[in-house]
């Protein structure tokens, strides 16, 4: 017989609030892809680092070589800076949610280059559950990069926007994870509407 599923998420109320940490679910396919395009980065990094001490001529002029080698370690730098964020997300990231009285707070542990969101919690409207299946395709055919988008499992409208966290969380446990907010007190009525 089969176990009962516990979830992803730890959550936890303090004296101050509600706390809710979801670890960023660990995409296998993904992180052997990652894993192995920066060991090749890295390989074509010692490779080609001692090209780059011969950008000029004698005469001082940039040969297209040197323009070249140039180009190329601009763009692999930034490839690389994305790979490892992207990977350093799903091996050890961490989204913690935090909610008192007035407010919601999201940041993302590990996450480099993502800023700590907070929403006052009297705009934040109809909190409701809507699981986003992840999809490995490089090439999506839609307006985003299927892999990177957001598929927060736990979303609400504050203004015209709306905003999703705890990403690849089961509809269930979202849907608890709610419930516990609404019995606790820290999302009333006005939150659900």
């Amino acid at each position: 017989m089969e176990r009962p599923y516990s979830g992803i998420a730890t959550h936890y109320e303090t004296p101050t609030g509600y706390s809710i940490i979801v670890p960023a679910k660990k995409h296998l396919p993904i992180i052997i892809i990652f894993s192995l395009w920066l060991i090749g980065w890295i390989r074509s990094i010692i490779f080609f680092a001692p090209t780059l001490e011969n950008f000029y001529y004698t005469t001082g002029g940039l040969s297209f070589e040197g323009i070249f080698y140039i180009v190329w370690w601009i763009l692999s730098t930034a490839a690389g800076l994305f790979v490892t964020k992207t990977l350093m997300w799903y091996l050890i990231g961490k989204e913690i949610i935090t909610i008192d009285r007035e407010q919601i707070s999201i940041a993302r542990k590990n996450d480099i280059l993502f800023r700590h969101k907070i929403y006052d919690l009297q705009e934040a409207k109809k909190f409701h559950v809507e699981e986003e299946h992840f999809e490995f395709v490089f090439w999506n055919q839609g307006n985003s990069l299927g892999i990177f988008r957001n598929r927060g499992t736990i979303r609400f409208e504050y203004g015209f926007k709306t905003i999703k966290f705890a990403n690849d969380m089961d509809q269930a446990e979202a849907n608890h994870i709610l419930e516990t907010l609404r019995s606790s007190g820290y999302l009333n009525a006005t939150n659900f509407d």
